[in-house]
């Protein structure tokens, strides 16, 4: 599925469908009841080289680009989270401001 998807800078496709579900797992496990993703189905597309951060699909079809902190957050601010309404919003967002 993510090789649909146009990747630039350093960021990449998630092709190995058992890293892909070991980090919807850790996005589950690390959100507070009162996220804004929490209760969402996600599905985990792309990861920036070297960094903690995740490009999700979401249920609706919209996209959430978060920062996994590898732990159990208690504050709804983290893990930090972005939302584009789709693919093209996301890319068209400098990739230094990502």
């Amino acid at each position: 599925m993510s090789a649909a998807y146009p990747w630039d800078a350093d960021w990449h496709g998630i092709d190995d469908p058992e890293q892909a579900r070991g980090l919807e797992r850790e996005l589950a496990r690390e959100l507070p009841r009162d996220h804004i993703l929490a209760g969402r189905t996600v599905t985990a597309l792309g990861r920036r080289a070297g960094r903690d951060d995740v490009l999700f699909l979401l249920d609706d079809g919209t996209f959430a680009q978060v920062h996994l902190t590898w732990n159990v957050e208690r504050n709804r601010a983290w893990p930090a989270t972005e939302l584009y309404p789709d693919f093209a919003a996301w890319l068209a967002v400098p990739p230094q401001d990502r």
